[in-house]
């Protein structure tokens, strides 16, 4: 393996949602909703319309993110971080941040990206793994290459 380049750390390291999978689960649960309906319209089966209910539920929860789902959940450049908060982006020069590190996959939680900064009011979290574009060992080292070569 070979030695980054300066060009190679000035790129912005991005970590996005998979566009597939949050397309999925939205759109297969709706579907499988309509078929449940028709079964218990049909049948008139009531468990046939509590299952339509929920799968119709999970669908319509997953549906919102579909709104800015090209947008990166963070980037990470030489300046520092942009990241989606609680309430937002937010943005945090290197200096600034005071714990980044890589959280392993622990239980049924996935592995994700925790950053403490000096004055935020919360750690924030980003999640890696199946439903991001990113893995753990990939989002270490990209973080690490631009943190070292970032201006003090």
């Amino acid at each position: 393996m070979s030695e980054p380049t300066h060009s190679d750390v000035q790129e912005p390291f991005e970590v996005h949602r998979r566009v597939g999978l949050l397309v999925a689960l939205v759109v297969v649960p709706l579907l499988l909703a309509l078929g449940y309906a028709w079964v218990a319209y049909d049948d008139r089966d009531p468990v046939s319309a509590g299952v339509a209910i929920v799968l119709a539920l999970v669908g319509l929860a997953f549906a919102p993110s579909l709104r800015d789902v090209r947008s990166p959940l963070l980037v990470a450049d030489l300046h520092g971080l942009r990241l989606q908060g609680r309430h937002g982006w937010v943005g945090l020069l290197w200096r600034e941040i005071e714990q980044i590190r890589v959280v392993p996959r622990h239980g049924l939680r996935g592995p994700e990206i925790s950053v403490a900064a000096e004055h935020a009011p919360e750690t924030y979290l980003v999640p890696l793994g199946l439903a991001t574009d990113v893995g753990a060992g990939r989002a270490e080292i990209e973080l690490a290459r631009r943190r070292d070569a970032a201006p003090y």
